[in-house]
């Protein structure tokens, strides 16, 4: 295998067909850079008591308020309403991943068999292989899935119990408080770990499978069961190969990460300046405005950048998942339909 000459050839297509960039970014925001996630902080006020000569930072009307809400209907609907939604956009993240994964893949797979394309064709491409590929990608999300539900509701068992217990409303702890809080957080601490240490090997797993399970439905015509036995196949029998195009990825992801960090930095670094200035003479709608501006620029140009970088690797995958199946051009293109040069039977 010609390793530098995949990677220049996957850097050619993706600098010539920029057509491909909008499926690019779509992946990028609705993936991400290999996942998302919550950073739960629990700092307060508290931790403030000795400053603070002792008092209560919240009143005791609004702590009780607080508790009634929470052991109230409303509250047990909000829970529900924030699962449903958090459900919702996951499978419209799924569903635009799909989408977008499966026209990149395929259309690079046409470009290599010599066709011409252009966006209508590839938007095409992508809803040929839509809906297998959605189910295969639902699959492999709803481990992390129910990962990242467990995690809030652990967050919150912990907050429930605190509030229960009155440590939100006392100056100093009692002792039968103190021995709940010890006996819970050891269980809450390791719950917690487990759960991220699991998180870690699932997503190692989950972009194995989705590196190689996608492409298996895509370009060769498996169905969703027996990708996932097509993708270890593939994996397990080409692992040095594997391996050293992950790491090369790796690496370009992150220099590509220092060269983003370092304008957004500076322009928060002016923007925060700006905004000082803005809080202390008073204009606060030029401070909102400065906010909203700063956000939507850092979130355009990491979308940008982020999309190209998802077509590059991915065009980079497809060439190296050719190469280790044996998929070459064929001589001729006798299928009038615009899908035959990369429908493959399986063996």
């Amino acid at each position: 295998m010609d390793y530098g000459q995949i990677l220049r050839r996957a850097w050619q297509i993706t600098w010539k067909y920029k057509f491909l960039w909008v499926f690019g970014i779509a992946i990028a925001l609705c993936r991400g850079q290999g996942g998302g996630g919550g950073n739960f902080n629990f700092r307060s006020n508290f931790s403030n008591r000795g400053q603070m000569g002792g008092d209560v930072p919240i009143s005791p009307e609004v702590l009780r308020q607080f508790e009634q809400f929470i052991n109230s209907p409303a509250f047990v609907g909000l829970i529900i309403g924030l699962i449903v939604f958090v459900l919702i956009l996951t499978l419209l993240s799924i569903a635009v991943g799909a989408f977008a994964r499966g026209a990149l893949v395929r259309s690079v797979n046409r470009l290599e068999n010599g066709d011409d394309m252009d966006f209508s064709g590839a938007w095409q491409e992508g809803k040929a292989s839509f809906r297998p590929l959605f189910w295969f990608e639902f699959i492999l999300n709803l481990p992390m899935l129910v990962i990242g539900l467990s995690i809030l509701a652990l967050v919150f068992f912990v907050f429930y119990n605190f509030l229960q217990q009155g440590f939100f409303e006392m100056q100093r702890l009692p002792d039968e408080v103190l021995q709940q809080f010890l006996m819970m957080m050891p269980v809450a601490v390791v719950g917690f770990c487990f759960l991220i240490c699991l998180s870690v090997i699932l997503q190692l797993l989950i972009a194995i499978f989705t590196v190689f399970g996608s492409r298996a439905i895509a370009l060769e015509g498996y169905g969703v069961t027996a990708a996932f036995g097509r993708a270890w196949q593939v994996f397990s029998k080409n692992l040095a190969p594997i391996i050293l195009f992950a790491l090369i990825l790796f690496g370009i992801s992150l220099v590509i990460g220092i060269i983003i960090a370092i304008p957004i930095a500076i322009s928060v670094g002016i923007i925060a300046a700006m905004g000082i200035g803005a809080a202390v003479s008073g204009l606060w709608p030029l401070l909102i405005v400065l906010i909203i501006g700063m956000t939507a620029l850092i979130v355009l140009i990491v979308a940008i950048v982020g999309g190209i970088y998802r077509v590059f690797a991915e065009t980079l995958w497809t060439l190296v998942y050719r190469q280790l199946v044996g998929l070459v051009p064929k001589p001729s293109l006798e299928d009038d339909s615009p899908f035959g040069a990369s429908e493959l039977t399986p063996p």
